[in-house]
């Protein structure tokens, strides 16, 4: 009996001996660098907060391989028996992790500071380009393609400048590319066509001198400046009255043929006065468009197959009311307000001079620079 007890007690004191060694070995064995790998992942979410992805690609990206490979490591140590564990690998991992991640967030700061300040200012110059374009291009009947390429441009220029106020750096940036690009391209291809028109500038100074000159015996000459939108009645060398005007929805270039809803340029006369009983316009001044000039141009282009052979020149083209509707609408005349056109009426007769230019303004005020 007495030897079974002290078997007892030997075998409870080599249990927690048995117990003892162990915890030991346990206490002894390997430990994963948990603070390290906590450090390494709060490293790696600082550099993607700061947009590291963005501005500093290359150092971000060996970061995260650098976890990919801390996290394959510790998952195939954890794998082995608890006492052969070796961490170190592990170890150098993430002191990668966390040397590549402090350096991306570094240089995103830095570079999303120059960003930020590149971005600002372009936002700056770009607003500058779409005011130029509101104020020189806004009402030319440019083609349809480049007023889409303005608006679409204006559109992602809002868009980078709220990203920007809120701090969106990349994203605006990457808005701020594409309004540059559409805005810079309208604006270049606005440029291009109103150059072309203003070739015919020379001549049309030198038709304004004419009608002046008329002017000057005492006859009254009517001078409208499309691209001013002004209708003018000159007497003595100046200007007794002035209208604001609406012109063809195709102002811009001379009229060529007829439906190309253009208003045309050159010296015409007033060949009818219209009352409110024979016309649809209020009142209206028919001029004698086509004139000899239109038709030997017209006749040219024809030869040339600029035109088709079918086309017709066209007609009807008069000073009439129902204007003031804030556009070009007509289908090539000049519109003035109806109280405007009473005005007008009065003072001129058949046979007074009307002379439309293009321009009064050289094209350097025109286009803001020379």
């Amino acid at each position: 009996m007495r030897k079974l007890k002290r078997g007892v007690v030997w075998g409870f004191w080599g249990f927690i001996t048995l117990l003892v060694l162990v915890g030991w070995l346990i206490y002894q064995s390997p430990k994963p660098p948990l603070v390290g790998l906590k450090m390494a992942r709060e490293a790696l979410a600082a550099a993607q907060k700061s947009e590291a992805e963005v501005y500093a690609r290359e150092a971000y990206a060996v970061a995260e391989q650098a976890y990919d490979s801390a996290m394959v490591c510790w998952s195939t140590e954890n794998k082995r028996f608890f006492l052969v564990r070796d961490y170190s690998q592990l170890d150098a991992w993430i002191a990668l992790v966390i040397e590549k991640a402090m350096e991306a967030e570094q240089l995103s700061g830095d570079r999303s500071k120059s960003t930020n300040k590149r971005v600002r200012a372009g936002l700056d110059a770009l607003e500058r380009k779409v005011n130029r374009y509101e104020r020189y291009f806004k009402r030319m009947p440019l083609p349809s393609s480049v007023v889409k390429a303005h608006n679409k441009g204006v559109l992602k220029l809002s868009e980078a400048k709220f990203a920007w106020q809120n701090k969106r750096f990349s994203e605006a940036e990457k808005h701020y590319q594409m309004a540059t690009e559409l805005i810079n391209n309208s604006n270049e291809k606005a440029e291009v066509i109103v150059r072309q028109w203003f070739s015919g500038h020379a001549n049309w100074q030198k038709q304004a001198k004419q009608a002046v000159q008329m002017s000057k015996n005492g006859q009254k000459v009517i001078l409208v400046d499309k691209l001013g939108h002004t209708c003018m009645v000159y007497q003595n060398g100046r200007v007794i009255s002035s209208f604001e005007a609406e012109l063809g929805v195709n102002w811009m270039g001379d009229k060529q043929r007829k439906g190309d809803k253009a208003t045309p340029e050159g010296i015409y006369r007033v060949t009818r006065k219209k009352d409110t009983a024979n016309t649809k316009f209020y009142k209206a001044l028919l001029i004698n468009y086509p004139n000899d000039d239109d038709r030997q141009r017209f006749a040219l282009a024809k030869k040339n197959g600029i035109l088709s052979a079918k086309t017709d020149i066209g007609g009807l083209i008069e000073i009439h009311g129902l204007g003031g509707k804030g556009v070009d609408w007509t289908d090539g005349c000049v519109a003035l307000k109806n109280k405007d056109m009473d005005s007008l009426f009065r003072q001129v007769g058949v046979g007074t001079t009307v002379v439309i230019v293009g321009s009064l303004k050289p094209l350097s005020e025109v286009l803001g620079h020379d």
